[in-house]
């Protein structure tokens, strides 16, 4: 979905004759109120930036018009902007996505595009949320009433479509296609599909997954109603329920939801579980529950068996069919009047969906869906050896009927030592021709695969800094792959062995490849001073691969850690007042949905105890069940679940903590048996941060199991007791976090267990807090730097034992004497910090600039002062601007070496050449460019310049 589609001139070709085909849009833009488009072409580049210039109120629709192009942004329209109308030149080319995960923000705020305005409506667009399987992830979030769709697409995988509001909200969807895989459309609104396809996708494993998650509110006469939808089959073993009652279950706030949804007229494939529906787990109350289905049919047009739907649901017969109208469940708002034929049928767009590749030993296979099943549509595989041109027709297939949706092809591997690319195109008499959005691309060519960041290293002189992690891989290989640091940090597979920029690390290839690898990093400097560069990692024939390195060595001495707190959980939740550090509030560990054991379920396991610490569960009878069944998190980690243990700082006095030790374990089960950290200063308000590794008792952790939300650490079954340890950094720097008078540090344990039976209680004892109180460093300034790059004066500067400063000035002066401010940046008062200051004017002579360090009490001191030189520019002026056929720049006298190059929006080179020497002047053709916004880059010696042009 990412790899952004370059059209070679065919390509060009076949999109131009297929603008505003799909809605009947004029090429007038006049009757749009703005534009977009990539390439500059209209009034924003950005959807947002748009939606930002609509103006607030309006009380008829404000229609912005899109052009293709693939548009990754976070998009919101503010409740301020009714009637908002966005209109896709094609629906399979006007692609709005981003790729947010809920893990890390919460369900609602993963969404790409979020809808908080009334009367929204939008048509030929389609929405992505291009995260990946594995996680909830929002493609659309609509949180307002009377919305509307036409033939838009929304792809993602479990959560793609959030449906919401406040009261009772409505929103209508006109042949459209949705696809997921877990509760992809859900939430609480009225809302009517009207034919629309609805793709199941299959997962990457066999199993049951769920198409609508509905949590209608009580005293609500409607839900969902998909009318005359079509329900397609996966390629793989998913099968689905319709549908699944969100907060109708055990542990959901009350009143329960009243979960409404009906099926009518639509077909339906094997795909769907012949129960048709399913409770959320043992507590659903199905009398709360209307799922109902009239005239669902086959694909062939046969009845679909309902012997085997559930008891529970409903077969309803024609007037109660009918009865699910615009009119009655809109009650007053008819959507068919947002725009002229809104609600009247239309022909299917082309549209390629899901086009993916797996490479095997010999064989290369893509497959895809199209999102509207088209009798007889052509698909035609294209392929070249470079990714922007030389395609060529390599197979084709037709779909056999109006109801086939899935297809696939292959391909031989390339050869060793080069790359296939591909890019399909689908095509029938009478419909617009269509591209993939994207191309895909098969390696043969040696492959090094480097995948984590590094943070800044922090090292006291005389000892090496914390090692860090990250994996490598290594594809198609022809020879090993040598790792090499950069002068200062060292490498190791084992974190024993240390290697240098001397002597590199040498991974050993094994039949053309080098499975995952962790790889140790640290600082290991001599003199204190700040470093960085690239780890490199090279092979015969194939690209080079860095990680980026930074690290802050320093003489100061190394940081005390001591233990400041401790809740033994061995008796009770209470916090232990003999390890307690004076300046620190006692404090009592809090559970959410946990609870701990009855003592009696496994009765060597009590909720308190020196062998085992605290036991606990989510089920309230305390009998040490984690299932989904039992309203529990189940295998994956939910932020519903936690244990809560505050450190708070006393009056008069500040805390450092820099990390969490803690012994933890299950009991009686290693099923996706997790544990992750994260903590924050404002009680989860505002911020929300995890932790930064540390050991276990095999050693350090490894960054894809480190404690992390996303990465937790998988605990071991011990049902002897609680004796793993582990010790978990608050952050990468030694000093953590710091905690002035009154602040308080709220750290949240989450727990996931994927075993189905009582008695699998997590265990924890001994949680410990390290760091410092009651001791106050003053500020140390590591360094302070200033670079002229030709544009622009980059200032950066390194602290350590920031407390209680305020803010760092960068000032500036022509003479050396008398300075300047050119602006300030709030303190982040952390033991360690790292800061950057941009001075935007070109810097022509020579210039100073020094750092003003101001505490919270007024108190102040300066940095030294550090000259920068200037450069000389070559004054490049281009007219005219904007040019259509000639473009001519004026400049200084040019140096042998100067060269003019033409760069688009994409950064790629069009046109280059060499400047004269010691002309003034030099001509570009620029007939042949298409309209839109281009760069000229002016490099004369060591000046350079780069100055904007539009071609029209």
């Amino acid at each position: 979905m990412l790899n952004q589609h370059k059209n070679t001139k065919g390509f060009k070709a076949i999109i131009l004759a297929t603008l505003f085909i799909a809605l009947g849009f004029s090429e007038s833009f006049a009757q749009y109120d703005l534009v977009v488009a990539q390439n500059g072409s209209g009034n924003y580049t950005t959807v947002q930036a748009a939606i930002n210039a609509a103006p607030t109120g309006q009380t008829v629709p404000y229609k912005i018009f899109i052009k293709n192009g693939k548009y990754r942004e976070k998009i919101a329209v503010p409740t301020t902007k009714p009637f908002i109308q966005l209109i896709g030149e094609t629906v399979s080319n006007v692609i709005v996505y981003y790729d947010d995960p809920a893990t890390i923000l919460g369900t609602q705020n993963s969404a790409s595009f979020s809808v908080n305005a009334n009367d929204f409506s939008a048509f030929n667009i389609t929405f992505a949320n291009t995260f990946g399987d594995g996680s909830q992830a929002v493609a659309v979030l609509v949180n307002a009433d009377r919305a509307a769709f036409k033939n838009c697409r929304f792809l993602g995988n479990q959560d793609t479509l959030y449906i919401k509001g406040s009261g009772v909200v409505r929103h209508y969807f006109r042949n459209c296609y949705i696809d997921g895989n877990v509760d992809f459309i859900f939430g609480s609104s009225v809302a009517i599909f009207d034919s629309c396809v609805i793709y199941a996708k299959a997962r990457t494993s066999a199993g049951v997954s769920y198409i609508t998650a509905a949590n209608t509110p009580q005293g609500q006469a409607y839900g969902y109603a998909f009318k005359d939808c079509r329900l397609p089959a996966n390629t793989g073993a998913t099968n689905y329920y319709l549908g699944r009652p969100w907060q109708n279950s055990t542990g959901s706030s009350t009143p329960y939801a009243n979960n409404k949804v009906v099926f009518i007229n639509s077909k339906m494939s094997s795909s769907i579980r012949p129960e048709g529906w399913v409770t959320w787990d043992a507590g659903t109350d199905v009398g709360l529950i209307t799922y109902a289905e009239f005239a669902s049919k086959y694909n062939n047009g046969t009845a679909v068996d309902i012997a085997q739907r559930v008891s529970w649901s409903q077969q309803l017969n024609s007037t109660q069919g009918a009865s699910y109208s615009i009119a009655n469940m809109f009650s007053g708002w008819d959507p068919c009047t947002v725009y002229s034929g809104f609600c009247s049928s239309a022909a299917p767009d082309v549209a390629v969906s899901n086009f993916r590749v797996v490479k095997g030993a010999s064989i290369s296979t893509m497959d895809w869906n199209i999102s509207w099943p088209i009798n007889q549509l052509k698909f035609e595989l294209f392929r070249s050896t470079t990714q922007y041109s030389g395609y060529a027709k390599i197979s084709e297939l037709t779909a056999a009927n109006d109801t086939a949706i899935n297809f696939q092809l292959t391909d031989p591997i390339p050869p060793s030592g080069s790359i296939y690319y591909y890019y399909l195109q689908a095509s029938k008499v009478g419909y617009p021709t269509r591209i993939s959005a994207d191309t895909l691309q098969v390696s043969s060519a040696p492959t090094i695969i480097a995948s984590g960041a590094l943070s800044t290293f922090y090292q006291t002189i005389g000892t090496p800094s914390s090692s860090q992690i990250y994996t490598v891989s290594g594809t198609d290989l022809s020879s090993n792959i040598t790792i090499t640091p950069p002068v200062n940090f060292e490498v190791s597979t084992n974190g024993t062995t240390w290697y240098t920029n001397v002597s590199p690390l040498i991974l050993t290839q094994t039949g053309g490849s080098v499975s995952s690898t962790t790889i140790n990093v640290r600082l290991n400097a001599t003199t204190a001073a700040i470093y960085s560069g690239n780890v490199t990692h090279t092979t015969t024939g194939g690209n080079p691969v860095n990680i980026a390195v930074n690290g802050n060595a320093s003489s100061a001495p190394a940081i005390v850690s001591n233990a400041i707190q401790q809740w033994p959980l061995t008796l009770n939740n209470s916090d232990s007042s003999t390890v307690r550090t004076t300046g620190i509030a006692a404090s009592t560990q809090t559970l959410k949905y946990l609870y701990v054991s009855n003592g009696t379920t496994v009765a060597t396991v009590p909720a308190y105890s020196a062998t085992y610490g605290q036991a606990y569960g989510v089920t309230s009878n305390g009998d040490g069940s984690w299932g989904t069944a039992f309203g529990g998190p189940g295998g994956n980690l939910n932020r519903t679940f936690y244990q809560q243990y505050t450190i708070t700082a006393l009056a008069g006095y500040s805390v450092r903590v820099d990390s969490i030790l803690l012994a933890s374990a299950f009991y009686n089960t290693s099923s996706n048996t997790k544990m992750a950290l994260v903590y924050s200063k404002s009680n989860f308000v505002s911020d929300s941060t995890d932790v930064a590794g540390g050991t276990g008792p095999s050693g350090a952790l490894a960054g894809t199991a480190n404690g992390a939300f996303a990465t937790p650490i998988l605990l071991a079954n011990q049902t002897g007791g609680t004796t793993n340890l582990y010790a978990l950094n608050l952050t990468a720097a030694p000093g953590g976090v710091t905690l002035t008078a009154g602040q308080t540090l709220t750290i949240r344990l989450y727990n996931a267990c994927g075993s189905g039976s009582a008695g699998r209680y997590a265990m924890v004892k001994n949680v410990m807090a390290k760091g410092q109180a009651n001791t106050v460093f003053p500020l140390q300034l590591v360094a302070f730097t200033a670079v002229n790059d030709g544009f622009e004066v980059k200032a950066n500067w390194n602290t350590i034992n920031e407390i209680n400063v305020q803010q760092f000035i960068v000032e500036k002066s022509n003479d050396g004497f008398n300075f300047i401010s050119l602006g300030n940046i709030l303190a982040k008062n952390n033991m360690a910090n790292s800061y950057s200051f941009i001075d935007a004017n070109t810097l022509i002579a020579s210039a100073y600039y020094r750092l003003k360090m101001i505490d919270k009490d007024g108190s102040f001191s300066y940095s030294k002062v550090v000259k920068v030189d200037g450069r000389h520019k070559s004054n490049v002026v281009a007219y005219p601007n904007p040019a259509a056929a000639t473009l001519v720049l004026t400049h200084d006298q040019a140096k042998a070496s100067a060269v003019a190059t033409i760069i688009n929006v994409e950064g790629k080179k069009i046109a280059s050449k060499k400047v004269v020497y010691n002309s003034i002047q030099t001509v570009f053709d620029i007939s042949n460019l298409s309209n839109g916004i281009y760069w000229i880059e002016f490099i004369d010696g060591n000046d350079k310049e780069v100055i904007k042009f539009l071609k029209k």
